[in-house]
This record gives structure tokens, sequence and C-alpha cells, in this order.
């Protein structure tokens, strides 16, 4: 590939073609974030560091300037929220060690977790979702611990290029105001509190901050649905790898279908609308996916669409189940009878 330009270095010529991204993360909380033994919390620097990024502002720019004009959050509500099993998947930790690292950061005051109980669209009741909020005061200690001699840099001011009024950008959630740092369940009523994954908001135009919200709908989902299917605790009683794996198939599925943007599914040939659909899909249960592997067990025809296949079984599921569990009671009370020749 030719280089436009050159540094006069060959290497630092070829890391300039990267596109590299990532959080920032300052040298200085290396030796300001330390546990009790003097060795810096490197899992509580990377969320600390993500949780930052998350609440710096994005810039809004005038299209034909170029000028900085404006600033807006990345997120909808007035605070973040994040879960343990996000914190788990992102960094490759276990639950315990997500769960010491959000306690170290509220002990050193830089975060303040808010836990709410809130209903989804579906009726689905959630409880303690977690919300954290930045302590901007503690984060200037811990990143300028010299800052009354040096004094905390601070960003551009917007202003307005020559000719243009500025209309003020609103977004909903705005500063937390009668909000308190809690670790006991407070039931969340407002609507400002609505997580953004069960409420449309036609006033989100801007296509970075919609699909933002997008991934953050679709990772809370999963989170529901693993949750409902005990999908940890199921998959640690199967035997073996190819059902662990066909198990992961299923999961799958079911997230696929659930954060479907399609109006409609197919449902043994017939379209079904995705409302309903989904709706069934975030009632089932482990039994209902131990049943179905079961079936297709026992099935020994060809299946020439076997996601179509399953998302079919999924759904009709839970009338199968109970009729078929019926017919193996009654045909186990029939043999014992006529076993025991009591008819």
């Amino acid at each position: 590939m030719d280089i436009a330009f050159s540094t006069g270095n060959a290497i630092v010529d070829e890391v300039s073609e990267m596109n590299l991204t990532g959080n920032i993360v300052p040298s200085i909380w290396f030796k300001t974030m330390r546990n009790e033994c003097g060795k810096p919390m490197l899992l509580a620097i990377e969320i600390l560091s993500d949780i930052v990024y998350w609440y710096r502002a994005k810039e809004i720019r005038d299209e034909g300037t170029g000028a900085l004009i404006g600033y807006k959050k990345k997120f909808k509500k007035d605070l973040l929220q994040r879960s343990y099993r996000q914190i788990e998947e992102q960094y490759g930790v276990t639950k315990k060690q997500a769960r010491l690292a959000i306690e170290y950061l509220c002990d050193i005051g830089v975060i303040r977790k808010h836990l709410r109980n809130e209903t989804t669209k579906d009726g689905i009741k959630l409880y303690n979702s977690m919300y954290l909020e930045l302590v901007p005061e503690k984060l200037k200690e811990i990143t300028y611990p010299h800052r009354s001699f040096w004094g905390v840099p601070c960003r551009a001011l917007p202003s307005a290029p020559q000719g243009t009024t500025l209309v003020p950008y609103t977004t909903e959630g705005g500063d937390l105001q009668g909000t308190t740092n809690t670790k006991i369940t407070t039931e969340t009523t407002t609507k400002d509190y609505i997580n953004p994954i069960y409420q449309g908001n036609g006033s989100w135009n801007n296509t970075d901050i919609d699909q933002m919200d997008r991934v953050e709908e679709i990772s809370m989902y999963r989170e529901i649905i693993r949750d409902n299917l005990d999908y940890d605790s199921m998959r640690s009683r199967l035997a073996c790898d190819s059902e662990k794996n066909r198990l992961d198939e299923i999961y799958e599925i079911i997230c696929d279908v659930v954060n479907t943007t399609n109006n409609f599914v197919r449902i043994g040939g017939e379209d079904y609308p995705s409302q309903v659909v989904k709706s069934v899909f975030l009632k089932l249960r482990y039994e209902h996916v131990e049943y179905v592997m079961d079936c297709l067990d026992k099935t020994h025809s060809q299946i020439g669409n076997m996601r179509s296949y399953l998302i079919t079984a999924l759904y009709r599921s839970m009338q199968t189940m109970e009729n078929s569990i019926n017919q193996n009671v009654n045909h186990s009370m029939y043999e014992y009878v006529k076993n025991h020749g009591l008819s």
C-alpha cells in the first residue's frame, strides 16, 4: 500500500494506517488505584476507563466549517446502565472478580451504584438493574493528584460560527436529580428511569446514538434469555461437547428471534407477528429447551432446515410439552395397571 505521507519511520508509518480505537487509561491510575498490598487494581482500572468513555460527551460539529458547536451524552438515561454479566463477558472474568472490581470503585468513591426495579413492555419484571454514577470530583482526584499545583486541563468550549444560530440539543434523562447511592432495591415508576430497550423514542435521530442503543438492547435481551433458561447451570449439566454446542445454537436462535427487526417470523410454514413470537420466546425456560432437545434426539427423519425446525419446535414447546408429559404419565399408569393385573 502506498503511504501518502511519511514520518521517516516505517513502523510508525504502518501503525498510522491502522484504525486503532479504545478507551483512554491515564497512566497515573496505576499509582492512584491500588489495593492494600500496593498493587494496581487492573480490572477496576479497565472498567473505570470504559465508564469514563461513556460519560465523556460526544462532540457536535458544524457540517460546513467543522467548528465545535456543542456536546451531547452517549446514553439516553440519567445514568449508565451496566450488569455484572456484561462485565464478565467483556473482560473474560468471573462474577466474583466483576463484583470485587465494582465494589472497589464504589469504596474509593469514584462511582456510585444504584439498583432499580423495572418492568418491560412484555410484562417481565427486572429486579435490581444496576446503574453506575460517575463522580467527577473523585475522578479528578485520582487522575490529577497534583491538581492544586498544576490545575485540571479543560476541553475547548463550543462556539457558534459567524452567522450560525445554535439550537439546544436535548435528550431524554438529563442531570441526576433526587437519586441517592443505595444498595437496597428502589422501585422505579417515572418515565425517565425506564430502560431504553423497552421504550421507542422518535426524538433520537442521531445514527451513532441509535446504533449504541440497539447494541444495548440486544445485550440486555440476551441476558434476560440467559437468566430465563438458567443457561449456565443447564450447560454445566450436559455431559459432552456436542450437547453443549447444540444448547449454544438453540440459545443463539432464541436471541435472534427475540431481537429480530422483521415484522413477521415464520412458524411451521406460516408467518406470525414477530411481537407474538417474541412474547412466547421470552417465556421459554430450561425445561422447554430440554424438551425440544429430547424430541430432536427421538427424530430419525432427515431435517432439511434445522433452524426453521427449532424455531417452530421452541414456539410450540409450551403446548406440546404439557400434552407429552400427560401422555407419558397416562401410558406409564396403564402399563403399571396392566403388568400388576389391577385392571
